[in-house]
Parts: structure tokens; sequence; C-alpha cells
């Protein structure tokens, strides 16, 4: 995509977030703009979303699954993006972890955006499936192993979403040997690292373990 192009682009994203989030029953629209509009890391584009965004912090401080629980995400995803990863820690801590409802959200909704969800979904009432039904396994743990690479800002919720997969599906590792051994490369080059959370570095580690063990 040309300079031009992408300067469009990003621009028509801004005046959709903007008109969504004025218009009735435009919630779902305003919140995946605002997200996509994260991906523009020009200087004024940067400051407009990041103020956007941060309007919208009040959704962070709610614990669980609620009504708000995507939008809450979305922020803190993009707020890390942004450089600003404390809202994406807090929303693992207090919106996601040791909540069923919540975890099979998460699940879900990867699941759908990195292809294991076949059909398209007109709301988030997919997400609080607990069962977690309608979504390949194996999509997801392959899109996750091979995300976990370019997921700057973001690492955190990706590990977290391995570690609750791997609980939720313990058999995973079996599927698949080669897949394994790359999520088994990448795990263990992260806990070498010093760019992960504490929690994080919890989780990669019983993932890193459950991989070696499994194999």
């Amino acid at each position: 995509m040309s300079a031009g192009d992408r300067e469009q682009f990003f621009e028509q994203l801004r005046e959709t977030a903007e008109s969504a989030r004025r218009g009735e029953g435009g919630a779902l629209l305003h919140r995946q703009a605002l997200y996509l509009a994260s991906y523009d890391v020009g200087p004024d584009a940067v400051s407009w979303t990041a103020h956007a965004l941060h309007a919208r912090r009040g959704v962070l401080a709610r614990r669980g699954w609620s009504e708000h629980w995507a939008e809450a995400r979305s922020t803190a995803t993009a707020l890390a993006r942004l450089g600003d990863p404390q809202p994406l820690l807090d929303f693992i801590e207090r919106s996601l972890a040791g909540d069923d409802t919540a975890e099979a959200a998460n699940l879900n909704y990867w699941a759908y955006w990195l292809g294991g969800v076949r059909l398209p979904q007109a709301d988030d009432g997919f997400m609080r499936d607990r069962d977690l039904a309608g979504w390949d396994p194996v999509t997801l743990l392959r899109g996750l192993t091979y995300g976990l690479h370019y997921a700057p800002g973001y690492v955190d919720l990706y590990a977290h979403t391995l570690w609750a997969l791997l609980t939720a599906r313990p058999w995973l590792p079996q599927t698949s040997g080669l897949l394994v051994r790359e999520l088994g490369e990448r795990t263990g080059r992260l806990l070498d690292g010093s760019g992960i959370s504490e929690r994080s570095r919890h989780e990669l580690s019983t993932v890193h373990y459950v991989l070696h063990d499994r194999t």
C-alpha cells in the first residue's frame, strides 16, 4: 500500500470510528474501527487514537465478564500497541484471569480472529460459549504460535491465552510435533529474555513444561 493510500485508509477509519460513536447501535463498529486505527503510528494519528482510547478507560475498571468485556479488551490491547502496557496487564489480572466466562470469551475471540471459527458472527454473543465449541483448537494453537513472535506490546495476552488453551485442551501438544517444537523454541526465547511480566513468565513456564512433557 502506498503512503497516500495508507493515509487515506486510516483517515477513513478514524472518520468511521467517530461516526459510529455518534450513531445509534454503532458500538461494535466504533470498537473495531478504533482498534484498527491504533495500527497507524504517525504522531498525529497516535495522539488522536490515544485520546479516543483514554476516553474509554472506564470500562477497564470492571472485573471479570461484563457486557463491556470486549470493549475493555480492545481498549487495553490498542493502548499496549501505542506503548502503554499497564492497562493490558491490569485487564489480564482483573478482567480475564480466573473468571470462567471471561477466559472462554478470550479463547472464543482469538479463535474467531485467527480463523478457527468458520462462520461470521454478527455480535459478541458467541464469546460467551463456555463449552468452547464451534472452532478448531489446532487452528487456534497454530495462530497463537506463529503470531507470538509478532506481538509487540501484547505478548502477555498471547502468553495467557496459550496457557489457557493448553489448560482447556491438554491433548493439543500431541497433534503436531512440528508445531510443538516451534512453540517450544519461541516460548524458550521469551523465557530467556526479560520483556515479559511475572505472570507471563509463570504461565509460559507451565506451557514450556507441558510441551516437553507431552513430546
